[in-house]
């Protein structure tokens, strides 16, 4: 799950964890903060599951101070930037069918995520 930074400082804030200890490296991401996964589980850090399945069910360790990306979840854009639900989630039925206001939100943050991997990629230049 791609990060802006201000997720990123409210999940570090919350946890006492540093970002990179929840992250995947910026090398691997093309400099955009994301939630790492867990190695046993395969899920994200924050899950608490023991299951490897990939539609494992589980408790969000942070889910009041979960990710922009997670709280709009399983609305998400394809790669043409459209909206729809995600049916990989297990309890998609139970939200309504994606909209217009959510295609814009998710364009921002990813506008926002963008923007900010981008800085961070000038940054590691300029080092």
């Amino acid at each position: 799950m791609p990060l802006s930074q201000e997720d990123a400082e409210k999940i570090s804030k919350h946890t006492g964890l540093k970002v990179l200890q929840f992250t995947k490296p910026l090398t691997e991401t093309s400099f955009i903060l994301e939630l790492a996964n867990d190695p046993k589980t395969r899920a994200c850090v924050f899950l608490e599951t023991n299951s490897t399945a990939e539609d494992a069910s589980g408790t969000c360790k942070i889910h009041s101070h979960r990710p922009s990306g997670c709280r709009s979840y399983p609305v998400v854009l394809d790669l043409e930037d459209l909206v729809f639900k995600d049916e990989l989630c297990p309890y998609g039925d139970e939200f309504p069918e994606a909209t217009e206001e959510q295609r814009l939100v998710l364009l921002s943050l990813d506008s926002i995520i963008q923007h900010q991997a981008s800085l961070r990629a000038q940054a590691d230049v300029q080092d």
